[in-house]
């Protein structure tokens, strides 16, 4: 009788216990900032992977070139991965490619050129967007300024808008 007494006060304790402790939920992480850390992830990934790329094929070192055949590739997996990493809302597309398009504006040319150990505002000669760039021959501060706008942009619209 004695353990049964012990027993049934030890399970009473433990609902009365139980009742008053909740378990706290996981806080969600925003979709807008799952959905910019995909996009600056691969953006920063591709542009790693140019660069060394890039300087493998100057310097003849295969490692660079492999390494960056890795980080494009590393780029390409997380967009491919995206639509099980964000809830994709197939009508506001425009929205996701505005947003895409913003970041990488922003971010590619000077990631690519701190990459190969070139000065951040360096404007290249070979793409059409390099030559695009040379034919207005922003100064530096001038186009740093013209992508932390468009950053700001890119953010703004992902937050508002997804």
């Amino acid at each position: 009788m004695n353990k049964l007494t012990i027993i049934l006060t030890l399970f009473a304790l433990t609902i009365s216990v139980n009742g008053q402790y909740s378990i706290p939920t996981k806080k969600k992480i925003p979709e807008s900032v799952k959905i910019m850390t995909v996009f600056i992830g691969s953006i920063v990934l591709d542009a790693v992977g140019d660069a060394l790329y890039d300087e493998g094929k100057a310097t003849n070192n295969n490692n660079k070139i492999v390494y960056g055949h890795v980080f494009s590739a590393a780029s390409t997996g997380l967009l491919l991965a995206s639509p099980f990493i964000l809830n994709i809302d197939k009508k506001k597309w425009p929205v996701y490619f505005a947003g895409y398009i913003g970041f990488r504006i922003a971010l590619f040319d000077p990631i690519y050129n701190v990459t190969r150990n070139l000065p951040v505002d360096y404007i290249g000669s070979t793409s059409y967007w390099d030559k695009g760039l040379q034919g207005f021959n922003p100064p530096a501060g001038l186009q740093m300024f013209g992508r932390a706008v468009i950053f700001t942009f890119a953010i703004t619209l992902t937050i508002n808008e997804l």
